[in-house]
């Protein structure tokens, strides 16, 4: 059932990294959306320092691998834009690269139900030094909005910390619908969790991703056409 979704995807996910001099620090999850090397992810795990930033996506992910690698092959990524009201960044490939991307790769969430089956993927314990990506299956609990009206996508899978800023794909027609945030804290609203703070008392089975349609945003402001 979720086969068709996973492959769609499976080679857009990439490991957000941060260079420093001697070594590399894992951030979180980033996803290709543009054939002009543009990614997705959130915000958060960037924070304020926009410098130094790398990709590296695992070559075969469906082949049997080593958990950890000695090396990856990494590609420098600039920030083009932040959002940080809706925990939402764009990012775009230093070097130019022919990338072929699929058709109708983002999707609407008006339209999204309730039970709907979901996909995400990422890299969960990328922090552990775990170069293997995941797929995580789900369905759609609920659709609720914050006190600043970020819409956000309620989904009963417990994300690990690496996924953050990975895809959230409707199984149904095959299109990102969300960018994960992390785990859902029901007394902040989810606030804590986007702020990229852990507070072990409010873990729960469920986890959220803000709307895909702020990640739209984005791209538009950059001149960029999305079908």
């Amino acid at each position: 059932m979720y086969k068709n979704s996973v492959q769609k995807f499976i080679g857009s996910c990439f490991m957000l990294l941060r260079k420093r001099e001697n070594s590399v620090i894992f951030l979180g999850t980033a996803f290709l959306v543009h054939e002009k090397g543009y990614l997705l992810t959130s915000a958060h795990i960037i924070e304020k320092d926009v410098e130094n930033l790398m990709v590296a996506r695992i070559q075969e992910p469906e082949d049997f691998s080593k958990l950890s690698l000695d090396e990856v092959a990494a590609v420098s990524v600039d920030v083009v834009k932040t959002d940080d009201y809706h925990n939402v960044a764009l990012l775009k490939l230093q070097k130019a690269f022919y990338i072929e991307t699929p058709d109708y790769l983002l999707g609407q969430v008006n339209t999204l139900k309730l039970g709907t089956g979901l996909v995400n993927m990422g890299f969960p314990y990328g922090h552990q030094d775990m170069h293997v990506l995941a797929i995580r299956s789900s369905v759609l609990s609920s659709k609720v909005k914050l006190e600043n009206g970020t819409k956000m996508l309620l989904f009963d899978t417990m994300i690990h910390d690496g996924m953050t800023g990975g895809p959230l794909i409707s199984i149904e027609d095959e299109r990102i619908v969300g960018i994960v945030i992390g785990r859902f804290a029901p007394l902040d609203d989810g606030g804590d969790f986007s702020r990229g703070i852990n507070y072990p008392e409010y873990d729960t089975s469920m986890s959220y991703a803000v709307s895909i349609e702020y990640g739209y945003a984005l791209l538009e402001e950059d001149g960029l056409e999305i079908n």
